[in-house]
């Protein structure tokens, strides 16, 4: 007690400590407000027949009486309902200013000046009056101590006063957090009992379903006396150990999603989804659970997989046929181009198979890395690149510069070409000189540019040869290529055969 250590009477100490105690467990017996607000001003006016005491609420910033059995109907009904303010008879100023009011004389104090009248006509010559205070110290009431001659407290009123006002905060916190708790209760057990989802309360450590709602019964098919009288094991179809632990990751809040297979009453797998979390009520840790059936989706995902694997399956098929035609192809046309004494014809159905050669290399890269809409220009360059060269008998220096950057399908089998052309085109003319044949073939982004640049240290070409009507059936196919890439084409042969193309970015769609 806050005065305990002064040199108070210990035998009314006890009194009071005694009447405490009986208020205490009133409190924890969840008594009504107003019969324990009573119960305080009776008994402090019967360990202190000279005091007649009420209990003020503040509503509002207006007065309400909550206990004051003792004092005249005319006057609790004068002070009902009124303003708190500076001058408004005790307990109006001490609510008002957050302070203890001490009135010895209601009929000279100036607080007391607008309902003095009312006071001195039945009987209330003082007043003192403390304020009640919740734990955000915030003001939500008065205790108040009248009597019927003019008087000022002493020591053991004071501590009358003060003690016994947080003993009425203490009954007024508890009363609130009753209704708060009692109205969240209400909530839930609504959102429980009517939601149309299963809903299941759970003890985590035995598994008993405490309670289920309505749409749970309808969808296990048990009747809800037998449903809450089971334990979750009895219809999850995992090991009962590996249930436990699940409980224990939900209640410990290191995972709320669950995945499980749930038999009903009627023999029926569902497989369903579960969102757990913990929730605490009774002084009790339990599992709050949403059950979602998914057996439905379950089924559709495992058909569309199903279905996926067998249009993989087609697609590897085809996909190895394509491949198996191109390299037919290309081993005909290389076998007819052997067998041509015609040096010409014998040499443009070389460059057919190296066309094919070109294409099919891009549709191996494709294919092999599961890239059907666009691959990195480097993974296809680099190595068609070496493939070329191979089939040439000189040696060839190669400095190859590619960004790290992919192109569509499109644009890789038309620079697949281009490059195949320009570098064939090179190998053929370029080489054989007497210094070393070299070649450069850079790739690189610039404003929101691609730029290509194939060149050789060979002889070059005049300028006059560059007319596009003097093109032979390869570098026209080089412009054709370039056109559909939206892109230009410029070259110079001054200083070795220079090609360099520049053409838009693009962007594939998924």
């Amino acid at each position: 007690m806050k005065l305990r250590n002064r040199n108070l009477d210990p035998e009314r100490i006890a009194d009071f400590e005694c009447f405490r105690s009986g208020i205490l467990e009133l409190i924890v017996k969840n008594t009504p407000l107003t019969e324990i607000l009573n119960e305080i001003v009776l008994g402090i006016e019967t360990l202190n027949p000279s005091m007649i005491c009420t209990v003020v609420l503040i509503e509002n910033s207006k007065i309400r009486m909550g206990a004051s059995p003792s004092l005249p109907k005319i006057f609790n009904e004068a002070i009902e309902g009124v303003s708190i303010g500076p001058e408004t008879g005790s307990c109006g100023t001490a609510a008002y200013t957050g302070k203890r009011v001490i009135v010895e004389d209601i009929g000279t104090s100036p607080l007391w000046k607008n309902y003095k009248e009312i006071a001195l006509s039945v009987g209330l010559a003082s007043c003192w009056s403390e304020p009640i205070k919740s734990h955000t110290n915030e003001t939500i009431g008065t205790f108040a101590i009248y009597h019927h001659e003019i008087a000022s407290p002493n020591e053991f009123d004071i501590f009358i006063i003060s003690e016994t006002a947080d003993l009425v905060s203490i009954t007024i916190e508890k009363f609130n957090v009753s209704i708060k708790l009692t109205e969240s209760e209400r909530r839930f057990r609504d959102f429980f009992e009517k939601n149309s989802s299963v809903m299941l309360i759970i003890e985590p450590n035995s598994g008993e379903i405490i309670n289920a709602n309505q749409t749970a019964v309808q969808f296990y098919g048990y009747p809800h006396e037998i449903l809450t009288k089971m334990k979750i094991n009895e219809i999850n179809m995992l090991p009962e150990e590996e249930i436990k632990q699940e409980r224990m990751r939900a209640l410990a809040e290191e995972r709320s999603y669950f995945s499980f297979p749930h038999k009903l009453a009627n023999g029926i797998i569902k497989q369903v989804e579960v969102y757990s979390t913990p929730i605490d009520t009774s002084n009790r840790h339990l599992l709050f659970s949403i059950i979602h059936d998914v057996t439905e989706r379950k089924i559709a995902e495992e058909k569309v997989k199903s279905l996926l694997s067998e249009k993989e399956m087609i697609l590897k098929e085809v996909h190895h046929r394509i491949k198996n035609n191109m390299t037919i192809l290309y081993n005909l046309l290389d076998l007819q181009a052997g067998s041509q004494e015609n040096e010409a014809l014998r040499n443009s159905l070389k460059d057919a198979t190296s066309r094919i050669k070109t294409m099919a290399l891009l549709y191996d890269k494709l294919y092999l890395q599961m890239a059907f809409h666009e691959l990195p220009l480097d993974a296809y360059l680099i190595p068609l690149t070496n493939e070329i060269i191979s089939l040439f008998p000189y040696p060839v220096h190669i400095n190859i510069e590619i960004g790290n950057f992919s192109l569509t399908a499109e644009q890789l089998q038309a620079i697949g070409i281009i490059t195949n052309e320009l570098l064939t085109n090179s190998l053929k003319y370029a080489g054989g000189n007497a210094k070393e044949l070299e070649v450069q073939i850079k790739a690189w982004k610039e404003n929101n540019e691609i730029h290509l640049l194939v060149k050789d240290n060979g002889k070059g070409f005049a300028h006059k040869d560059s007319n596009s009507d003097k093109f032979g059936f390869g570098l026209t196919l080089v412009m054709m290529l370039a056109k559909q890439l939206a892109g230009k084409l410029m070259f110079n042969g001054d200083a070795g055969a220079e090609f360099h193309i520049v053409f838009p970015i693009r962007t594939t769609h998924p």
